[in-house]
């Protein structure tokens, strides 16, 4: 690697990582990108030419932080779609709640955005972690192939992004958590699922209403 690229990719991460501290340190507002660019000990211009936008440099945190952590989905095991669900939603919850701080401060500062790129754009990123999970499981046979694994994994990245608006900016516990994320995805894979699958999925679902 060039002095030119270890230079550019230094800045790079001293501005993630100022993004990161400003987001844990604000408050009931967002940052602005001077204060970034302060806080990174960079020229104002530097955080547009390496990243492009804010909402880039929110979207690379979210990538960095919780995404790519959740590389273990497709590993999970899924003798029974109930089972699948379960261990995806103990997986979300362990990697959100473990920084759950850090994750209330980003829903505050991407819900602070004038503009929805930034939250259409983490969305968009959960789809594609989803998709590939999803589409696994429509060749195995366990959810219907009929519908787009793209549509699928829509519906996925809706719900668990609701549980963690819901859960995380109430602080709730990391079992709340757990179950509200696992409640959302078992309700979605019943209605996808072959009918041997179903009655697995209703029985978790009653036995999480009862907990």
């Amino acid at each position: 690697m060039s002095v030119r690229e270890l230079q550019k990719n230094t800045r790079r991460r001293a501005i993630l990582d100022a993004a990161r501290t400003l987001i844990l340190d604000g408050k009931d507002r967002d940052f602005s990108m001077p204060t970034l660019a302060e806080k990174a000990g960079v020229s104002l211009v530097t955080p547009y030419n390496l990243f492009g936008s804010k909402s880039s440099i929110l979207l690379e945190i979210v990538r960095e932080d919780i995404f790519v952590r959740v590389a273990e989905i497709g590993t999970l095991p899924s003798d029974t779609l109930a089972d699948w669900a379960a261990g995806l939603s103990r997986t979300l919850a362990q990697v959100y709640y473990r920084n759950r701080h850090f994750y209330r401060r980003m829903i505050v500062t991407l819900v602070a955005q004038e503009n929805a790129d930034s939250q259409r754009a983490a969305l968009e990123s959960t789809y594609r972690m989803f998709e590939t999970a999803l589409k696994q499981l429509q060749a195995d046979g366990k959810i219907s192939a009929e519908i787009p694994a793209e549509i699928l994994a829509r519906h996925f990245a809706h719900s668990v992004s609701g549980s963690l608006q819901d859960r995380l900016m109430q602080r709730g516990t990391e079992e709340l958590l757990r179950r509200e994320i696992e409640m959302g995805l078992l309700f979605l894979l019943a209605g996808v699922c072959p009918d041997g699958e179903r009655q697995g999925l209703l029985d978790r679902i009653a036995a999480l209403n009862q907990a």
